[in-house]
């Protein structure tokens, strides 16, 4: 009987999260991560590795799942803003004939907030110190920046934008869902070894817009040119892709030991393309002849250590510590990411334009677009702690600090992480009904950057000077992308994060 009540639970708990995931459709989406997931980890400096003791350990250390008492749903969004600016320096051209000086307006992100749900449900099932869990979640990020205006839903670009030789509008949608459970070895004495396991489908729909050079006579010295750019639309860029997490705790006591550790994934998203051609290709009827395409980078592993400690009794339960504290450190490994691969499947006819011998019309091939990026790898210290303050509140802190996974010389708009200082703040309100209302800010810090020797280059996709070592006969210069550095110039950056969740216990 106990068992059929457990299920009915579960199946419950399942129906509950299906309506949420349906009621949030693209919300889902998460781009390049920044801060951390859930209000209360978010508010204690991004912690989470540790003291976890909540259904959400699913995607911080399962190993902590033991923990989450009883049955336990949590609904939670984290809503980021990245505040981005780009002032770059004029732009000198110098033809055979003249020497021009082209000036820019500033650009700033006009994406506004971005909400990402998590949700997850753990149950505390089967034999003693065992935990399952379900959920569906992404990374915390922000999803949809936009470097021109945004209008219902769409980010249009001004073809003066000097951005627009970058990712100037996206939208991401990255979305894990997992399965995990744990378990824990009681060793006596207060002592204890968890180890846990969580399985996870993760998929992504991806679009972006960029401006690339399409003149068929484009030729060193090169040039940018706002009337030989076409503007370039991928939409629907998808794939499965599998995944999991591993985790291991110690406790000794009040003091805790854990690590987890998500290994990194390779992308390769296939999707269609859309392309504006400028006047002077329009004219001799030119088009696409096949509108695939293939998007192709690398997502960042990680790896968590924490140390932790755990005091006294809180006023609303006996059970949870009334103070504690979390130390994580955080490795991602980015350097994987050398570059963004865009390839397409068909080139530009001419269909206006006379054929040639054999009765073909005249046909421009492009290449595969390599975005050099560069990155390298990111660590972060975070630090965070919680205090009850009576059986009715709880209060959260922390700070957290990272170096940066993108190299100054590669600075661009499509993926922000220079140096980033991080304060936060946050409570719990303990309600009736085993409710828990948490809510979390943190606002992050970047330096200012001025990036004088760019390597970010506007593509060139008819060029055959193409990547990934840019070494063909037709390069001015052999390793060196065709075009001329897009973002020279001051750079400032900073997040806004807001979170709120709440949890039920039954």
């Amino acid at each position: 009987m106990m068992f059929v009540v457990e299920l009915r639970r579960l199946w419950a708990s399942t129906l509950v999260m299906a309506c949420a995931l349906a009621g949030s459709s693209s919300a889902m989406a998460a781009g390049f991560e920044v801060g951390e997931n859930t209000a209360r980890s978010l508010a204690r400096g991004g912690t989470g590795a540790v003291n976890k003791a909540d259904a959400s350990a699913l995607y911080f250390n399962p190993a902590l799942l033991p923990r989450a008492r009883g049955h336990q749903i949590l609904f939670n969004t984290n809503a980021t803003r990245l505040n981005l600016g780009f002032e770059r320096d004029d732009l000198i051209l110098r033809g055979r004939n003249e020497t021009r000086r082209v000036s820019f307006d500033r650009v700033e992100n006009q994406g506004g907030f971005f909400p990402a749900p998590f949700v997850t449900a753990s149950f505390d099932v089967g034999p003693e110190n065992f935990a399952l869990a379900l959920g569906a979640f992404g990374p915390s990020a922000y999803g949809t920046p936009c470097y021109g205006t945004r209008e219902d839903g769409e980010c249009n670009v001004d073809p003066e934008s000097p951005a627009r030789g970058m990712l100037v509008g996206e939208n991401l949608f990255l979305a894990y869902f997992s399965l995990g459970a744990g378990y824990e070895f009681d060793l006596g004495e207060d002592r204890s070894l968890a180890i846990g396991l969580t399985a996870i489908a993760a998929y992504q729909d991806t679009s972006f817009s960029i401006a690339v050079e399409s003149d068929p006579n484009v030729a060193p010295p090169w040039q940018e040119d706002p009337r030989a750019e076409a503007y370039f639309q991928a939409e629907e860029l998808r794939a499965w892709r599998p995944s999991g997490i591993l985790g291991i705790a110690y406790q000794d006591g009040p003091m805790r030991l854990a690590a987890s550790y998500r290994p990194p994934i390779h992308w390769e998203t296939k999707g269609k393309a859309s392309v504006a051609l400028p006047d002077f290709l329009t004219s001799t009827g030119a088009y696409l002849t096949d509108e695939a395409m293939t998007f192709s980078t690398w997502q960042a592993g990680s790896l968590r250590l924490g140390w932790g400690v755990e005091l006294g009794e809180h006023p609303a339960d006996p059970a949870m510590p009334r103070f504690d504290l979390e130390v994580n450190a955080v490795w991602e490994n980015w350097s994987l990411v050398d570059y963004f691969k865009i390839e397409m499947e068909g080139d530009i006819e001419l269909a206006d334009v006379p054929p040639d011998e054999e009765g073909n019309p005249p046909v421009i091939p492009i290449y595969p677009i390599y975005q050099v990026k560069n990155y390298q790898d990111a660590y972060s210290l975070r630090l965070g702690g919680s205090y009850g303050v009576n059986r009715f509140l709880s209060a959260h802190g922390g700070a957290m600090m990272e170096t940066p996974a993108q190299r100054n010389a590669h600075t661009t708009v499509d993926f922000v992480s220079w140096e980033r200082y991080g304060l936060s703040a946050g409570a719990t309100v303990h309600l009736p009904a085993n409710l828990e209302l948490e809510l979390g800010y943190m606002h992050i810090f970047s330096p200012s950057r001025r990036v004088s020797q760019g390597a970010i280059y506007n593509p060139i996709p008819m060029s055959q000077c193409a990547g990934p070592d840019f070494d063909h006969s037709s390069c001015e210069e052999p390793g060196t992308p065709p075009g001329n550095p897009q973002n020279e110039g001051t750079w400032n950056a900073s997040f806004q994060i807001l979170s709120a969740g709440l949890t039920w216990r039954y």
